[in-house]
């Protein structure tokens, strides 16, 4: 569950109603500052498991690439 995005769209909702009363470049502002919170918080939040799914995605690439180049020394 993404945690930090439903936050955020939960605040949008609960904001939403209330930017109409002020005016449109405060409520653009309030919108943009509160989305922007929510992805950078999210980002920070899901930096670790990105860099394990690198990780596991370049050693599977090496692996592969060292099979490959062995399967050609022998075949080609």
């Amino acid at each position: 569950m993404h945690r930090p995005l439903l936050l955020a769209v939960l605040a949008l909702a609960v904001v939403g109603p209330f930017v109409f009363r002020v005016p449109e470049l405060i409520a653009l502002g309030v919108l943009a500052v509160i989305t922007g919170a929510g992805v950078a918080w999210e980002t920070r939040r899901e930096d670790g498991l990105r860099r394990r799914v690198r990780r596991l995605a370049l050693e599977e690439q090496v692996a592969a690439e060292a099979e490959q180049s062995h399967w050609r020394q022998q075949h080609l």
